[in-house]
C-alpha cells in the first residue's frame, strides 16, 4: 500500500505543480489582455514560448507517461475517457499552432490582432484546466479503484526510475565549478 501512496503523492505534487504555473500563466495573459495597448509582438511570443514550454511539460507528466498507459492495459473502461482527455490536448496543442502560425502570418504582414491572440492564449489554458480537473476527478479514482498493490508498485518503480535518470541528468548538465590556482608565476584554472 505504501507504493500506491507514494505513486499518489507523486502525482498530486506533479498535479499542483501544473496547476500553479498554468494558473501562473493565465494571470500573465489576463494582465496583458487588460491592457493592449501596451502589449507588444515581444511580449506575445514570450507568452507563446511559456504556454508551449508548459504544453511540453504536460506531455512528459508521470500521469501522461505511466499512469495512463497502466490504466490503459488495466481495464477498457478507462477507454472513453483517456481518449476524452486526448482531445482537450489535442485541442490545446492545435489552438498553440494556431497562434504560431498566427503570428507568423501578421508579423509579415505587419498587423497583429492581440485581443484575438489573448483570447486564444485564454482558451488554451482554460482547455488545460479541464484536462487538469478531469484527470483529478476521474482519471485518479478510476486508478485507485482498479489497480492492485503489484500494479501499483510497478508504477511507483518507473517514477523512481524517472526520477533517477532526471537526476543523473541534472547532474551532468551542471557546471562544474573553476577556481584559480597559482602554479609558479601563473594561475591555472582546476575544476573543484
Amino acid at each position: 500500500m505504501l507504493t500506491a501512496t507514494y505513486s499518489l503523492v507523486a502525482i498530486a505534487a506533479e498535479q499542483d505543480t501544473a496547476r500553479s504555473r498554468l494558473d501562473r500563466l493565465q494571470k500573465y495573459i489576463h494582465s496583458a489582455w487588460k491592457s493592449l495597448q501596451n502589449i507588444d509582438f515581444g511580449f506575445i511570443e514570450n507568452a507563446l514560448n511559456k504556454l508551449m514550454q508548459f504544453d511540453k511539460y504536460c506531455r512528459t507528466r508521470k500521469i501522461e507517461m505511466y499512469l495512463i498507459p497502466a490504466l490503459r492495459n488495466a481495464t477498457r473502461e478507462a477507454d472513453t475517457l483517456v481518449e476524452e482527455l486526448d482531445a482537450l490536448s489535442s485541442a490545446a496543442t492545435n489552438i498553440l499552432r494556431s497562434i504560431g502560425e498566427q503570428l507568423t502570418a501578421t508579423f509579415f504582414a505587419g498587423r497583429i490582432r492581440f485581443s484575438e491572440i489573448c483570447q486564444a492564449m485564454d482558451l488554451y489554458c482554460r482547455k488545460l484546466a479541464m484536462r487538469l480537473e478531469r484527470e483529478e476527478q476521474e482519471l485518479l479514482p478510476m486508478a485507485r479503484s482498479h489497480f492492485s498493490t503489484e500494479e501499483w508498485f510497478s508504477i511507483a518503480a518507473q517514477f523512481l526510475s524517472d526520477e533517477t535518470t532526471a537526476l543523473g541528468r541534472r547532474r551532468k548538465r551542471r557546471p562544474a565549478h573553476r577556481m584559480a590556482v597559482p602554479i609558479g608565476s601563473r594561475m591555472v584554472n582546476v575544476r573543484s
